[in-house]
């Protein structure tokens, strides 16, 4: 193998790749709209047996539809916006309101968000103003964890990605090394013309 072979599949592998990477995004972003549809399907369904829904469960329904919690709510504000039946239109404006209360909660823990929830429902029956701001340092101390946590979790996968990029690295690199070697030098070159004009001129000479 040449090292113009090689230079052309390290081309055509680089672009395979990347076209791959490409298909996965567009793959994972349609893959989410079918998943968004069915998931709104699904809620509609319930809506109109009647099936009580609480913030929780919209969460709760998005996971088992591979979708995150905005996503979810996502759904829910499409569909507030496409019922008309009034009965059903009712019942998903309650669950609207439930879930926009939850909403600043949304990057916390799941396992603090009833509580916090619970709290919010406190503040707002409570005649003192000062209760008003009461869960501020709370979910300030609690985003600033989520989001260490996110960066913690973010870092690992550079790391990861960043490991799996130096071993096929290593791996090209090895391979371009192994057919350099194999490949004939300048001076195998030579010799081998200089080889070849000796046996032509070898034949020339022999022929009568």
């Amino acid at each position: 193998m040449t090292k113009e072979v090689l230079n052309l599949f390290m081309a055509v592998f680089y672009i395979a790749v990347m076209a791959g990477a490409l298909v996965f995004v567009f793959w994972m972003a349609i893959q989410k709209r079918k998943n968004m549809e069915s998931m709104k399907g699904n809620i509609k369904q319930k809506l109109l047996s009647s099936v009580s829904l609480s913030a929780k469960d919209i969460t709760l329904i998005g996971r088992s539809f591979d979708l995150s919690p905005k996503n979810s709510r996502d759904v829910i504000y499409r569909l507030y916006a496409e019922i008309d039946e009034p009965t059903t239109f009712s019942a998903l404006k309650t669950l609207v309101v439930e879930i926009e209360k939850e909403e600043p909660f949304d990057e916390l823990p799941d396992e603090v968000k009833p509580s916090l929830s619970r709290l919010l429902k406190i503040i707002e029956s409570s005649q003192d103003d000062s209760d008003k701001h009461i869960l501020l340092p709370i979910t300030s101390t609690l985003n600033k964890y989520t989001e260490l946590k996110s960066e913690q979790e973010k870092t690992k996968k550079q790391t990861n990605r960043a490991y799996i990029i130096t071993i096929i690295s290593f791996v090209v690199g090895a391979i371009s090394f192994y057919f350099t070697l194999k490949s004939p030098s300048d001076v195998d070159i030579k010799r081998a013309m200089e080889q070849v004009l000796i046996e032509r001129s070898a034949t020339n000479t022999n022929e009568p």
